[in-house]
């Protein structure tokens, strides 16, 4: 990921940040380096085309996958702005994946210092 620190950071004025908790964890804590070993899910909140939404990270992965029912919600004519990808095969579990194109988006995550806003391209599936 990289992030436009030169560009205007947006902020919704309706997200409320007033109560923070620190995030624990409920069991032992894997040795450092081994935390994907957990077995818990990312997901986190984030605001995509103005829309708050907590989609699914997965910060080691190849690329960014997202569903087209997914990023419906959030772009409701995602289609329109629809890259093409050429020359990349995609597996699941052993099992192909059709992707359907790149979509590149903003993507903000709130934070009560200032959002931060990066640009990702999902690769659509």
């Amino acid at each position: 990921m990289e992030s436009y620190s030169h560009l205007p950071q947006l902020s919704n004025g309706q997200l409320d940040f007033s109560k923070i908790q620190d995030a624990q964890i409920m069991k032992t804590k894997p040795n450092r380096g081994k935390g994907y070993t957990a077995g818990r899910s990312c997901i986190a909140e984030v605001v995509i085309n103005n829309k708050p939404t907590k989609p699914l990270l997965d910060p080691g992965a190849f690329c960014s996958c997202v569903g087209k029912s997914f990023l419906k919600t959030c772009v409701p004519n995602f289609e329109d702005d629809l890259l093409p990808i050429d020359g990349i095969k995609l597996n699941s579990a052993s099992n192909p994946m059709e992707a359907l194109g790149i979509f590149e988006t903003n993507i903000i995550f709130p934070n009560i210092n200032g959002n931060l806003r990066i640009i990702v391209e999902f690769v659509v599936m």
